[in-house]
């Protein structure tokens, strides 16, 4: 009967550690970077920084790098951490191939 104390005390501790990343998620999980108003994005390839005001007062950033008669629009989610400042370098794989790539940061 040793292995259903086993079985128990693994039991309580994942019910524990699922509890924990539940009630903290966000402390874990969702980190952002908040940029100042005034940041300037710097990439080697063209580009338009964009602004959307949200009706609560909100404003939602996202870059746009274009090139001359693209094959289509990338629309690229980064995931829930840090800011965009840093994902620009993954436009260059599209850029390089005729495709615009546009991705927006969450608020």
């Amino acid at each position: 009967m040793p292995w259903i104390s086993w079985l128990f005390w693994i039991g309580i501790i994942y019910l524990a550690l699922c509890l924990i990343f539940y009630f903290f998620q966000d402390y874990f999980f969702f980190r952002p970077e908040i940029l100042p108003r005034q940041f300037e994005y710097r990439y080697p390839f063209p580009f338009e920084e964009v602004h959307f005001d949200m009706e609560d007062g909100g404003t939602i950033n996202g870059i746009h790098f274009k090139v001359p008669n693209a094959k289509g629009v990338v629309y690229y989610l980064k995931g829930n951490s840090k800011s965009i400042k840093g994902w620009g370098k993954f436009a260059r794989d599209f850029v390089s191939k005729g495709y615009d790539f546009f991705m927006i940061d969450y608020r």
